[in-house]
């Protein structure tokens, strides 16, 4: 049982230190890259709903204009 729990707490004993030992300009550039990282994913996301919407539109615009074509004949 012990065993078990000897692994683990090398680990978890290994990440804190490296953890503490992070001054607050190193925690400030950390948290910029992953804010960075999820506007990026987000605004990605958010371009891509966009998009979709406008092929929509433009599909919609194309068939409403094809339908016109063929009354006219």
């Amino acid at each position: 049982m012990i065993k078990d729990y000897s692994g683990a707490t090398s680990y978890i004993g290994s990440i804190v230190a490296v953890l503490s030992g992070l001054s607050i300009s190193d925690w400030a550039a950390i948290f910029g890259i992953l804010f960075g990282f999820a506007t990026l994913l987000t605004n990605m996301y958010y371009k891509r709903k966009e998009h979709q919407i406008k092929l929509k539109e433009l599909e919609l615009k194309i068939e409403k204009e094809r339908g016109y074509q063929r009354e006219t004949y």
